[in-house]
């Protein structure tokens, strides 16, 4: 029986690969915030179960299995979320947290339910895709925010589930969908300075909160 501490285990197992193909120990620890230790432990159990490949020093990568898993959790986590959102109501700021809970109680029968409800739906509330029961999903959308160039933006994605992040962006008016103008980036990882349409405010952003915004350019 797969737990819920393996299918977090797996969810980020998947979001790591996909950025940089071979996950390190020290990376799964750093983003589950456990000890080099645990994590471990839990690759160990992992590539007991067949559900992964490790090879210590060298990374770790999915198996099928372990991928098809990843995937099917993926999916409720933001069929969830899309589901909180629009018909229960919830800001999209809070939606990650109440899922997390979620995705792991709820059956196969409700998560397909919710799709057909919401029109099987390819974005979640934060612009991230859903994966389908197949496990396809569309092409992410947007460039990295310190990958851009200055000049007039839309937000279509954030990526980063932190605690506090999201309530963070809201507060400043930076969700899924808002306009914004990059007017300046501070070298070496210093702050970007954006200013919302409409408004007078600046806003300076962190490394962190920059590289989990995804952006696309404001047709003329």
């Amino acid at each position: 029986m797969i737990t819920s501490t393996v299918e977090d285990y797996l969810k980020v197992l998947l979001r790591i690969e996909e950025s940089q193909e071979r996950v390190t120990t020290s990376d799964l620890a750093r983003t589950l915030s456990v000890a080099d230790s645990s994590a471990t432990d839990m690759l160990r159990k992992l590539h007991k179960a067949g559900l992964l490949e490790h090879r210590p020093y060298y990374g770790a990568t999915l198996t099928e299995e372990g991928r098809k898993t990843a995937l099917r959790i993926l999916r409720r986590h933001r069929l969830v979320e899309l589901f909180l959102h629009d018909v229960l109501g919830y800001g999209w700021e809070q939606v990650h947290e109440e899922a997390e809970k979620l995705e792991h109680v709820v059956s196969d029968l409700f998560i397909e339910r919710v799709d057909t409800l919401l029109n099987h739906p390819v974005r979640d509330p934060h612009g991230e895709a859903i994966p389908d029961a197949e496990g396809r999903r569309a092409a992410e959308e947007g460039t990295c925010l310190t990958d851009a160039a200055e000049g007039e933006y839309e937000i279509v994605r954030i990526t980063n589930g932190r605690a506090g992040l999201f309530d963070y962006l809201e507060g400043e008016g930076l969700r899924p969908g808002a306009r914004v103008t990059l007017l300046e980036k501070a070298p070496f990882g210093g702050p970007l300075v954006l200013k919302l349409a409409g408004s007078r405010k600046r806003v300076h952003l962190g490394e962190e909160a920059a590289t989990s915004m995804y952006v696309r350019p404001v047709k003329a």
